[in-house]
C-alpha cells in the first residue's frame, strides 16, 4: 500500500513512497480502522492460501487476520503487513510510519540515533546492531536486535527480533521509519531476508491526480 508524504524542493512535491512487496507480505492497512473494513480485508487475503496447505481452519485464518489487521492499525500507521506461512502461521508483522512537523528542520540519522534505539516498554537484550546503509531514495539506518519484554501481568517475559529501518528521503521533510518484528528465531535469516529484499525496492512515485478522491472513496467519504 503507497504511503503519501508531503514533498519540498529537489524531487516531486506530491508523491508517494512504493514498494515492489511480490507477495511475501500480506497488505493490512485499513483506511477507517473498523472492524468491519478489517473483517472484509481477512476475507480477501485468505483466498490468496491453498486450503490443502492450511494448518488451520479458513474460518479461523479469517478471525486471526481481521484481528491481526485491528492490531495493526491501532496507531494509524500508514502501512500495515504481516507475512505468513503457506500453512496460515503469522511469520512477521511490519508497520511503516512517517515523522516530521511543518516548518521544523528533520534531525540527522546522528542527531536521532538514540530515540529509533527507544522501544518503549520493550528493551534490547543485548547491544542494537546499527548500520548505516543507501537505499534507492536516500540514507538510511538499518537498526537490528533482539527485544525482551513483560508478559501481560508480569507473568514471564518474552523475547522477539526486530529490525528497524529509518529512511531520509532526498530533497523530502519527512523520515520515514518502518519496524519488522517476529517471534520465530528459526525463520530470522528468512525475515531478514524478505524485508532487505523489500526496502531495496523502496522509491517515490507521484501521486495520482485523484489519490485523494479515491482514499476518500475507499473510507466511505465520497
Amino acid at each position: 500500500m503507497p504511503m503519501p508524504l508531503d514533498g519540498t524542493s529537489g524531487v516531486e512535491d506530491d508523491y508517494i513512497i512504493d514498494f515492489d512487496f511480490d507477495g511475501d507480505w500480506l497488505g493490512l492497512t485499513l483506511h477507517e480502522g473498523s472492524r468491519e473494513e478489517a473483517r472484509q480485508v481477512a476475507l480477501s487475503l485468505s483466498e490468496q492460501f491453498n486450503p490443502l496447505e492450511l494448518k488451520v481452519g479458513k474460518a479461523a485464518l479469517q478471525r486471526e487476520l481481521t484481528q491481526r489487521a485491528l492490531n495493526l492499525n491501532e496507531e494509524s500507521p500508514v502501512l500495515a503487513c504481516a507475512m505468513y506461512s503457506v500453512g496460515g502461521e503469522l511469520l512477521a508483522e511490519m508497520v511503516g510510519n512517517t515523522y516530521g512537523e511543518d516548518g521544523v528542520p528533520r534531525p540527522s540519522p546522528e542527531e536521532w540515533r538514540s530515540q529509533l534505539l527507544d522501544w518503549g516498554e520493550a528493551k534490547p537484550k543485548s547491544a542494537p546492531v546499527v548500520s548505516e546503509i543507501e537505499l534507492p531514495i536516500g540514507p538510511a539506518l538499518r537498526i537490528s536486535a533482539v527485544l525482551e519484554e513483560k508478559r501481560r501481568l508480569g507473568f514471564g517475559r518474552r523475547l522477539s527480533e526486530t529490525l528497524r529501518y529509518a529512511v531520509w528521503p532526498i530533497g523530502q521533510a519527512e523520515i520515514y521509519v518502518l519496524d519488522v518484528d517476529w517471534l520465530h528465531f528459526d525463520r530470522s535469516d528468512e525475515v531478514t531476508h524478505l524485508a532487505d529484499k523489500l526496502m531495496s525496492t523502496i522509491r517515490l512515485v507521484p501521486v495520482p491526480s485523484d489519490f485523494d478522491e479515491r482514499n476518500a472513496a475507499v473510507r466511505g467519504e465520497a
